[in-house]
């Protein structure tokens, strides 16, 4: 009968001291631990940035409402210290002269036909001139008594440098010497500042009760000949005045008038 092999027992395993079997394991714990720390932190950021991104969304949206519902519609009470006068007048067609209430007019009832836009060298009729304010135009009017001809051409290089809805004029008669007007607005000025008349330009332009278009067309600048008043002629020898040419002529007139009568008195004494 074959003996049976006795199984060696196994030495246990030399460590070293201060060896922790459950090293391992807690390493791996940790490391997991740390894994969802950083996780929930990076979900912490992730959520934060789409409130951001929502809270900055709503905001933009509320600011817009704002803006379309209440403050579009504003215009500026003064610009540069200048005063905006509004003006409130019911306006319709119509085809008879009107008698505004302001000069120049700005509103009420007005002609069925509008003035086209850009630089004209003769004043405009009030009717043609208030339905151009209605579809949103713009107008410099100025009194050409009372404004100088540099200060006239740098008006019309002003308009000039629009391509639509502006208007430069002579009107005499105003106020002052310059009249900035829109659509129930009028800012008068004492003299030219170009950068005051383009904020208001670009704040009133495109704001009338009916907004169209209207192309600068109109190219005939303002002549300051057109003011000068006529030569007076010259006289000539046969022309002449009470106390010269005249008399003489008349004195030349009666004189051959007594030759003629002389002759035919004698005539009728022979």
């Amino acid at each position: 009968m074959a003996k049976k092999k006795s199984k060696r027992k196994k030495r246990p395993q030399q460590r070293p001291p201060g060896f922790d079997p459950n090293e391992k394991r807690r390493q791996r714990l940790e490391e997991k631990r740390r894994q969802r720390e950083a996780a929930a932190r990076a979900q912490k950021r992730a959520e934060f940035r789409e409130r951001l991104v929502r809270g900055m969304v709503f905001a933009a949206i509320v600011v817009a409402a704002i803006w379309f519902f209440f403050l579009r519609t504003q215009t500026p009470g003064e610009i540069n210290g200048n005063p905006v006068d509004e003006f409130r007048e019911d306006g319709d067609h119509t085809n008879d002269p009107v008698n505004y209430p302001m000069t120049p007019p700005v509103t009420g009832d007005h002609s069925p036909s509008a003035a086209p836009c850009g630089v004209h060298g003769t004043q405009i009729a009030d009717e043609l001139y208030v339905h151009s304010l209605e579809h949103g135009t713009v107008g410099v009017l100025y009194d050409p008594q009372q404004v100088e001809a540099a200060t006239i051409r740098d008006i019309e290089d002003l308009v000039d440098e629009y391509d639509d809805r502006t208007i430069s004029a002579p009107y005499s008669g105003t106020e002052t010497p310059i009249s900035v007007t829109s659509w129930n607005k009028m800012m008068r000025l004492d003299e030219f500042d170009e950068d005051t008349v383009t904020e208001y330009i670009d704040a009133f332009r495109g704001r009338g009760p009916e907004n169209l278009p209207c192309d600068n067309t109109q190219d005939s600048p303002f002549d300051p000949q057109s003011l000068a008043p006529a030569p007076t002629p010259t006289p000539t020898p046969d022309d002449g005045d009470d106390d010269g040419g005249g008399n003489r002529n008349r004195n030349r007139n009666r004189n051959n008038n007594d030759e003629n009568g002389n002759d035919a008195q004698g005539a009728a004494d022979k």
